[in-house]
Order: C-alpha cells, then structure tokens, then sequence
C-alpha cells in the first residue's frame, strides 16, 4: 500500500528527531516529548525509524567523533537493535544496563513507558512515563532526576553514599528503596524501605519507611506527610496502590503511567478507595477497570480524559 502524504510527512519528521537526538548536545527533550504526544502515529513512526536498521547504521556511521577527553552527553531513547548495539545502554525487553566506560548518559522514556535501569554498583532505577536523568559513569554512585518519576532501588555503602540531585534539592540514601517525583518546581520524596537524608546539613529532613515529603516550589518549605510504605512506587511493578487517595494525585499518576493527559474535574476530597489499579493494556483497557473501583468516570477530552466523580463530589 502506497504510504500518504501526511505518513511521509511524519516519517520525515520521526527521521529528523532521530538524527538531532544522536547529537552529544542536543537539549530540545521538551520539544522532542512534545512532538510524540501529539499524536499516537509519531511514535510509532519514531519506533518504525530506529527499528530500521539500514538506516540506524548509516545514522551512527555519520555521527560526529567526540575527543575522548571532551566532556559530553549522548542523548539516548529506545532505539532498535542496530541503535541499541553501539549506544552505551544495552537494552533488553524493558530493561538497560549502563555501560562504565561510556560518556554522560541522558536517559528518556517516552509517555506511557516505564523502563527499568541497573547500575556497575548495583543499584537500580526504574523510569516512570516522560522522565529523563542523567548518569555518569564516572560518578556512578550519582544520578541527576531532570523531570519525571523514577524508583530508586539502592546498593546500600555507608562509605559512598547514594545521592540523586533533582530540582535543586540533594537526596542522600541509608540503604534505601524511595520514589522521586520531579514536575516543574515541585518535588516529591516518599521512602518505601531503609531512609533518604533530603538536603544534608544543619536544616536536613531524615525520612524513613512510610515517610513523604513534597516541596511545591524552589525555597518552599518541605511539607511532611504519611503514606503506606506498599504504595510508594508501586507504579514500577504495573500496579497503583491507594490508600483513599486524592482526585488530583490520581489523575497525575495515571498521567504518567498510561502516557494520555487525565484531569481532575476538582474537588479537595478524597476517594474512598484502597486498594490495587492494575496498569495492563490500553489506556482505555486501564480506566474502564479503574473507573468502578474508584467510584469515577472517564470522559473524553481532547487526546484525553477527564475524571468526574460516578455519584457527587468526593468524599
């Protein structure tokens, strides 16, 4: 079948941000990200241009030759097998493995996708829908969150302390498993296992199992609050755990897991609902199973939904 005009269009446009994120200076992620949610067909387009490995290859044999003593960033997405083969993350059906003796890594993942990453040390790290952070080989035990969510699964090594640098704000682990939300100027913290020291020094915050701490913005101060140590990242595993959760945090969280925007029509209350959302299938699969368990509706909104209480505002 003869490809469309506006197919052609798209695969053109999914072969140009192909070529521009192989840059070691590329830095347009918020144009790059913006471009995929507008529409399902250009990831697949982006996905089809990497999956074709002639042209992979021709890509990484133009790329430029970076000094080995110049310090860079190569900018990484998934890619197919010939992209995947010469980047310094080797990834196999979800997962990456950081190679040492690579340069800086930027690491992307796409709306809707989470990946998982494990580290020389150790340590793991899963990556929530439209997150990027930066490691580096070099320091190892270190990573930069940009934006986005990601789980920390920490190697514990009270002599070289773990520390993940997001939103300004410096995170130390004590033999940890903790979850870090980076969106805009807010940061949220929340500890599943072991404790996370949140700005080290005279004014740091010790945060143990069950223990959150969000920062609306940069200078703000920290507000503490509690949560059940099971529902703190458990978006890693396919699953959402609440605990009579607000309308808000719901839709915020479903964002990201499912990659489509989901607003809350508003209230302050809180849905009387505890229990396990199970992230599986489509994003229409996952809010028609969602929405009776939570008592909401899904009503389509543009390219995606907004969540209304089933029966009255919550309660």
């Amino acid at each position: 079948m003869a490809m469309s005009a506006q197919d052609s269009d798209i695969q053109e446009a999914a072969r140009h941000w192909a070529i521009r994120v192989q840059q070691p200076a590329f830095g347009e992620w918020d144009g790059f990200i913006e471009w995929l949610e507008r529409d399902p067909a250009h990831l697949a387009a982006y996905d089809a241009v990497l999956d074709d490995e002639a042209w992979a290859e021709a890509l990484l044999s133009a790329a430029p030759v970076v000094a080995p003593e110049a310090p860079s960033v190569r900018s990484w997405w998934p890619a197919g097998s010939a992209v995947a083969a010469a980047a310094a993350i080797a990834v196999v059906g979800g997962w990456a493995v950081l190679d040492r003796d690579s340069p800086a890594q930027q690491i992307a993942t796409a709306p809707g996708e989470h990946r998982t990453i494990d580290l020389a040390d150790g340590s793991r790290l899963a990556l929530n829908g439209a997150t990027r952070v930066t490691i580096d080989p070099d320091t190892p035990r270190q990573v930069v969150l940009e934006q986005g969510e990601a789980r920390f699964d920490v190697r514990h090594d009270a002599s070289d302390p773990f520390v993940v640098l997001s939103g300004g704000a410096r995170l130390v682990d004590a033999g940890t498993v903790f979850n870090v939300v980076q969106d805009g100027d807010a940061l949220e913290v929340a500890v599943a296992e072991g404790a996370v020291i949140y700005q080290p020094g005279p004014d740091e915050v010790r945060l143990a199992p069950g223990d959150t701490l969000r920062r609306p913005g940069k200078g703000a101060k920290p507000l503490l609050a509690k949560a059940s140590p099971q529902a703190i990242g458990s978006w890693a595993t396919g699953e959402l755990y609440y605990d009579n959760p607000a309308p808000d945090q719901v839709a915020r969280d479903l964002t990201r897991s499912i990659g489509r925007p989901v607003r809350s029509a508003g209230g302050s209350g809180r849905i009387r609902f505890t229990g396990t959302l199970v992230l599986r299938g489509t994003p229409e699969e996952v809010l028609a199973r969602a929405g009776p368990l939570l008592g909401v509706t899904f009503v389509v909104d543009g390219e995606g939904w907004t969540m209304s209480p089933a029966h009255g505002p919550p309660r």
